[in-house]
């Protein structure tokens, strides 16, 4: 079980060529900025060494403001809501020298979202989707580490992109309760379905592109459970924001690592 909240701001994005630019014109805008503030819920159970099953939700509010050089223009725009449900399964294929696993897993879309106005940002694409993966972790003879890579494909219904997957994670226990690791992901949206567009901050349904860095410090305690302090970058990417997100998290770990 992980439990988080978390918190993201950026004035600049990554456009559908993936050039760096300001979030809003500033030959008319004075000002500007996107907020992402919420919290997120998982879970994972296993109900038999072959198979453990795992469900997530998150809470997002998403908020676009923008001053323009003339007051009548000023742009404000609020959206808050659950978008999905994501439930999926892990099932070891290998439990040798390296650890392997698929990962099946899709996406209800709840539409549970409350978009306050039409400028206001929309959260989540609005479309089910199916993703398979595999993962691949082995321990680290130092500091009582570890390494784990992953990838996958993730298919949308409707008119969003299709989308591969895939990340690397490496941690440390050098101390005591300390824990320290590091996180990369990415994902790369497949070209734009027929009668859709390239994304942007107002619309999640078109194709983005994302490279995020993440480092975590973490202290852990001998029942099992964590807290978490994560810092996450967005590096470049296409139709993304160009932000910073921190996440404070508590996770009940059990006997496993995850």
């Amino acid at each position: 079980m992980k439990a988080a909240l978390f918190r993201a701001r950026g004035v600049e994005e990554f456009d559908a060529a993936g050039n760096r630019r300001p979030l809003f014109d500033p030959a008319s805008v004075e000002s500007g900025r996107y907020l992402e503030s919420g919290g997120s819920l998982y879970l994972e159970h296993g109900v038999s060494r072959d198979a453990t099953l795992f469900a997530g939700a998150l809470l997002k509010l998403a908020d676009l403001e923008a001053y323009d050089q003339e007051v009548a223009s000023d742009v404000r725009g609020l959206s808050i809501g659950i978008p999905d449900l994501y439930l999926g399964a892990r099932l070891p294929i290998a439990r040798r020298r390296l650890a392997v696993a698929l990962e099946p897993s899709f996406s209800i879309p709840l539409q549970a979202v409350d978009r306050r106005s039409d400028e206001a940002p929309s959260i989540g694409s609005g479309s089910a989707s199916f993703a398979i993966g595999a993962a691949v972790g082995h321990s680290l003879p130092v500091a009582n580490g570890y390494a784990q890579a992953g990838a996958g494909y993730r298919a949308r219904a409707g008119r969003a992109s299709d989308e591969w997957y895939g990340d690397a994670e490496a941690g440390l226990s050098p101390w005591g309760a300390l824990r320290l690791r590091v996180r990369y992901d990415r994902v790369d949206a497949r070209r734009v379905k027929s009668g859709g567009a390239e994304g942007s901050l107002a619309s999640e349904m078109g194709a983005r592109d994302a490279r995020r860095i993440a480092p975590t410090i973490a202290f852990a305690s001998r029942g099992g459970s964590e807290i978490s302090l994560t810092w996450r970058r967005t590096l470049a990417g296409k139709s993304s924001l160009r932000g910073s997100e921190w996440e404070l998290a508590y996770a009940f770990l059990g006997s496993q690592r995850r």
